[in-house]
């Protein structure tokens, strides 16, 4: 009997080991669930530096609610669990000690193995709803995300679309203006060729002119100087003539050098004329 006891009780209470196995599986997730929570309280706090109003605040707070709800749940199922579990097995040993035969442990063996896959069982569950939940929450945060990028993306690129109509406007207009420029700059140079080269050959007729007309003046000048002589000694001539007419004739010297002087002005008018 005492055997018996003995071996229900070390069958029955749980080994520290698979208290602690089960107390880290009732934790598991938990991690995950703080990184999430401290994921999503940056992203708020980033969205209300921002004043960011896309929508996703009341959702973020949701979640971040919803986690906090889930690890609180996890921590006291995993503290509630200790004292469960050593009620049970004092509960247990009493039991051992009255009445348990070999056949009553192993069908509460089995129910307990029964009860353990349940609890399992219920535990991954919840575990897969809540990441469910949150791949849910993360996928719509994503998929708004991506949208809103869509959005300022298809904004971008009509805004580089008008923008490369309108350097292509201006770079037709810029090289329309340019062949403008040249056409125009090509006209003006020849027409000012043009001018130039009549206003060198105006000149140069005038040049010529000029020194003809300088050179008549200096002839004509030279002339007038020559006849201004001429006519002074000419002048001198006939007041001599002048005076020896006023004079009596007395000898025949006297008559020939007067005949000298009218045949002197004779050839001096004669050579003027």
């Amino acid at each position: 009997m005492n055997n018996v006891q003995e071996n229900s009780f070390h069958d029955l209470v749980p080994s520290p080991t698979s208290e602690q196995s089960y107390n880290d599986s009732s934790l598991e997730g938990v991690a995950a669930n703080f990184k999430l929570l401290l994921k999503l309280i940056q992203d708020h706090k980033d969205a209300s530096n921002k004043d960011n109003t896309d929508g996703l605040r009341m959702l973020r707070v949701t979640t971040m609610m919803t986690i906090l709800d889930n690890v609180r749940t996890r921590i006291k199922k995993c503290q509630s669990f200790g004292d469960k579990r050593l009620s049970e097995s004092k509960l247990r040993r009493c039991y051992t000690d009255v009445k348990l035969t070999n056949n009553v442990r192993k069908e509460k063996k089995q129910d307990e193995a029964m009860i353990d896959e349940k609890e399992r069982l219920k535990r991954q569950l919840n575990a897969s709803l809540v990441a469910r939940k949150r791949l849910e929450v993360m996928c719509w945060s994503l998929g708004k995300e991506k949208e809103i990028m869509a959005a300022e993306l298809s904004k971008k690129v009509h805004e580089v679309s008008e923008m490369e109509d309108l350097i292509n406007e201006l770079k037709e207009k810029n090289e329309c203006l340019v062949e403008r420029l040249h056409e125009g700059s090509k006209e003006n140079h020849e027409i000012k060729v043009e001018t130039n080269k009549a206003l060198s050959e105006q000149l140069l007729r005038s040049l010529d002119g000029y020194r003809s007309i300088k050179r008549k003046w200096k002839n004509e000048h030279e002339k007038n100087m020559t006849m201004h002589a001429t006519l002074e000694e000419m002048g001198a001539k006939i007041e001599s003539g002048i005076h020896l007419f006023r004079q009596k004739i007395t000898s025949v010297e006297d008559i020939i050098e007067l005949e000298h002087v009218i045949e002197s002005l004779e050839m001096q008018v004669a050579k003027h004329l």
